[in-house]
């Protein structure tokens, strides 16, 4: 029983990051978005064109910032060479 107990309470503090993992998901569920996708409201354009570019981004995630996601990043996209399909 003792060995129960002790593999038990070694598991609590994953236990209590789970319930704030989740409290936070259900925040960002319940949130409201500035931008409604279902509101027919606004300009919509008809045709777009135009490239995507980024010079020199770098990227680390505000709680683990000793984690680098990106170094100097550049990236091109020309104009009609991304697609949008439907699945």
């Amino acid at each position: 029983m003792a060995i129960g107990v002790s593999q038990t309470s070694a598991m609590a503090p994953d236990s209590n990051k789970a319930k704030d993992s989740a409290a936070s998901i259900f925040d960002i569920l319940d949130s409201t978005p500035k931008i409604d996708s279902s509101s027919d409201e606004g300009t919509t354009l008809q045709n777009v064109n135009g490239d995507i570019e980024f010079r020199h981004v770098s990227f680390r995630y505000p709680m683990r910032p000793d984690v680098q996601i990106f170094r100097d990043l550049c990236l091109t996209i020309p104009s009609g060479k991304v697609k949008n399909r439907a699945f």
